[in-house]
């Protein structure tokens, strides 16, 4: 006997009920996990990014609701609302974390250092990324400045070596 699972909105849970996500906005710092588990489950469920965004305020409270609601994205395409919320929440979920005051100390420190081989380099962006990655996605620092402070990063002798060869 095979059972069905409902799809789309329709497969979403109750608002509340024991498999629902849930948010409370005096814990920002659950923000993340909110969202994750949420796109879990619309994943799971077929749900496109513009019914994404009208499902995930059924899972706040009305006046987080009534805030998200009005930010960029909202009725349209989830990854714009997704960034706008946790954008707003930014300074929360970085307080304790990650700065670009911490990313410039990393990237100072990294440049310092020796990159011998690809192990090296792999080594190096997965510390980089650990940091950058928060900033660009809670738009504290743009794709580009990301770019340009990871170029920054590598040792001088091999940005001279990597613009070598790009100039030839």
């Amino acid at each position: 006997m095979s059972t069905s699972m409902a799809t789309g909105v329709l497969g979403m849970p109750v608002p509340e009920s024991r498999r629902a996500p849930e948010f409370n906005s005096r814990n920002p710092e659950e923000l993340k996990e909110f969202l994750e588990e949420f796109e879990e489950l619309a994943e799971r469920h077929g749900l496109m990014t513009k019914k994404k965004t009208k499902i995930v305020v059924k899972y706040i409270d009305k006046e987080t609701k009534k805030f998200w609601k009005r930010l960029k994205g909202y009725g349209d395409d989830y990854v714009i609302l997704k960034r706008k919320i946790i954008g707003a929440y930014s300074k929360t979920l970085l307080e304790d974390k990650l700065t670009v005051a911490k990313l410039v100390k990393l990237v100072k420190k990294l440049a310092k250092g020796s990159i011998k081989d690809e192990e090296d380099l792999d080594t190096y962006y997965r510390k980089f990324w650990i940091v950058a990655a928060d900033l660009v996605e809670t738009d504290v620092i743009n794709k580009k400045q990301h770019d340009e402070y990871f170029w920054k990063g590598l040792p001088q002798e091999l940005r001279y070596a990597i613009s070598d060869r790009l100039e030839a």
